[in-house]
């Protein structure tokens, strides 16, 4: 068993955001040479700032890792951002009593977006860098973990929280890093890092938990029916991407299900 907390079954795809969490997820998957690291560094279109950042943990990685260990790309998910939050930010706020829409209807993006890629190249990882101690945040709650393994179990992909369920604390995040040689930020107010991953304009409203470890409070049920109200949009946009490029969505979903099918409790 290795520091991720699990054996890879192939290679795996990372939202990779340059930061502390996101880079630990994926030098301690690329230590098990088991495939190569996916990282995936999104945008949603509406201000997200010093995002190239994350190229710096890129170049530290390949550095200790090898070259050809790390793939990176630049993905923005506005399209679909939109859809899921953007336009509907006011009219989320009155139905599901929080502002948290943005922030979730950003990492279902992300998780969507992903998942395509995983599909069309029969990976069968998706990771999120979910951190101990940060379970309070919308994307890390236990309740939209809960919906995302779903979400992504359906088309036969592992979607996990590697140092949540392993878990792996910053510190110990710090120790790998720095013994690796791999830059993982300037330390800003204990939990957080500078220099390493870009800003979201709207997570301003976060400031609070940033500078005086407020935070917020939300209730399960209403992250898990924004979930689900949402999801059908999610599946759609699956569906049509696929059928705009002319692959069969069922055999890709078939073809990952023979590798994660035991994992997944169906048949392979």
């Amino acid at each position: 068993m290795a520091l991720l907390g699990q054996e890879l079954l192939g290679d795996c795809s990372i939202g990779f955001s340059g930061g502390l969490d996101s880079t630990s997820v994926a030098y301690m998957a690329a230590l098990q040479k088991k495939g190569r690291v996916h990282l995936h560094t999104f945008t949603h279109g509406h201000g997200y700032l010093f995002n190239r950042w994350a190229l710096k943990s890129v170049r530290g990685m390949k550095r200790a890792l090898g070259e050809d260990a790390i793939v990176h790309r630049f993905v923005n998910t506005r399209d679909l951002f939109d859809q899921l939050a953007w336009k509907s930010l006011a009219a989320d706020r009155r139905t599901y009593g929080a502002w948290f829409g943005c922030c979730l209807g950003c990492t279902m993006a992300i998780v969507t977006k992903m998942l395509i890629y995983n599909l069309e190249r029969c990976i069968p990882h998706a990771f999120f860098g979910s951190s101990v101690g940060g379970q309070y945040a919308v994307m890390s709650m236990p309740v939209t973990i809960e919906h995302q393994k779903a979400y992504c179990g359906k088309y036969g992909v592992l979607y996990s929280p590697p140092l949540l369920e392993a878990n792996i604390v910053k510190e110990t995040e710090r120790q790998m890093l720095d013994a690796a040689g791999v830059f993982r930020g300037h330390r800003f107010l204990d939990k957080h890092s500078f220099g390493n991953q870009g800003y979201c304009l709207l997570s301003l409203q976060h400031l609070p938990d940033v500078l005086f470890n407020v935070h917020p409070v939300l209730e399960p049920e209403a992250v898990g029916r924004f979930f689900r109200d949402k999801l059908p949009i999610c599946e759609r946009y699956v569906e049509e991407h696929f059928r705009s490029t002319g692959r069969d969505l069922g055999a890709a979903v078939e073809a990952l299900r023979r590798i994660t099918g035991p994992h997944l409790g169906v048949a392979g």
